[in-house]
C-alpha cells in the first residue's frame, strides 16, 4: 500500500495517480472529509486539461492559465511525493544494515559484561539498595538485595578500585555469622577510576534472609577492608 498525503487530492482529481496509488487514495476519502471536498474544485478544471501531461510543461515558462497551474501543482506534488518514498526507502535500507552489522558484531566480538543486561544489573534496578562509600579507600558503588526462597539474592556495583587484588563479598549476619557472597579479581587497570570507567558489576547470593542481615563487608583475601554497608 502505497503512502497517502492531503495534497494527492490534485493529483487524484487531474489523472496524475498510477492505478494501485489511485485505489488506495479512494479508500482515504472514505474517512477524509477535507480531501473529498476538494476533489470536486480540481476534478472540474481537470476535464478542460486532460491530455496535458505535467512533464511537459515543467521545463517551460508557466502557462498563465489556471488550468496549467493546477497541473504544475500537481506535478509538483507528485515529484515531491516520489523523491518521500525514495529518502524513506534509503533510509530503512540503512537501518536495516546497521542492524545487520550490529547482528554480526554482537556474535563476532567479546560483549562487556558490564554493559550489557544481567541478572546483576536488574536487581540493582529493582531490588531493594544500599549505597557503598569509604573516604579512605575511595571505594563506592551500591548493593543490591532480593528475597529468594533459598535466602538472599545480592548484587554489587562497585568503583574506585585498583587492581591488582583478589576480592571478596561478605554477609555478615544479625548473630555475627558471615558468609562468602561472591569472590573477584581485580586486574590492574582497575575499576571505576581514570582510565577505567566502568564499574564492576556482579552478583551471588547468601543462605542468610534478608531480614537478618547485619552488614556486608568488601575486602581483600589477605583481610583489608575495602568498605562495610550497614543494611
Amino acid at each position: 500500500m502505497t503512502e497517502i498525503q492531503h495534497e494527492d487530492v490534485a493529483a487524484y482529481a487531474l489523472g496524475l495517480l498510477n492505478q494501485e496509488e489511485r485505489a488506495d487514495f479512494e479508500r482515504h476519502l472514505d474517512g477524509c472529509g477535507i480531501c473529498a471536498s476538494e476533489v470536486g474544485a480540481f476534478a472540474a478544471m481537470g476535464e478542460l486539461i486532460k491530455g496535458v501531461h505535467p512533464d511537459d510543461l515543467l521545463p517551460s515558462p508557466p502557462d498563465p492559465q489556471v488550468e496549467s497551474l493546477l497541473v504544475r501543482r500537481a506535478a509538483t506534488e507528485r515529484r515531491r511525493r516520489t523523491f518521500h518514498r525514495g529518502f524513506m526507502s534509503a533510509a530503512a535500507c540503512l537501518v536495516v544494515a546497521a542492524g545487520i552489522f550490529l547482528g554480526v558484531s554482537s556474535m563476532t566480538s567479546t560483549p562487556n559484561p558490564d554493559s550489557i543486561h544481567s541478572p546483576a544489573r536488574d536487581l540493582l534496578m529493582t531490588g531493594r539498595t544500599y549505597p557503598v562509600s569509604d573516604a579512605t579507600t575511595g571505594v563506592s558503588g551500591v548493593v543490591g538485595l532480593e528475597d529468594k526462597g533459598w535466602g538472599t539474592h545480592v548484587a554489587l556495583e562497585l568503583k574506585g578500585v585498583k587492581g591488582p587484588l583478589q576480592c571478596q563479598l561478605m554477609a555478615v549476619g544479625d548473630d555475627g555469622r558471615s558468609e562468602v557472597v561472591a569472590s573477584w579479581g581485580v586486574p590492574e587497570k582497575g575499576y571505576g577510576v581514570p582510565g577505567s570507567p566502568d564499574p564492576l558489576v556482579l552478583h551471588g547470593g547468601t543462605s542468610l534472609p534478608q531480614s537478618d542481615l547485619n552488614h556486608f563487608t568488601i575486602q581483600t583475601l589477605d583481610g583489608k577492608t575495602l568498605a562495610t554497608v550497614a543494611v
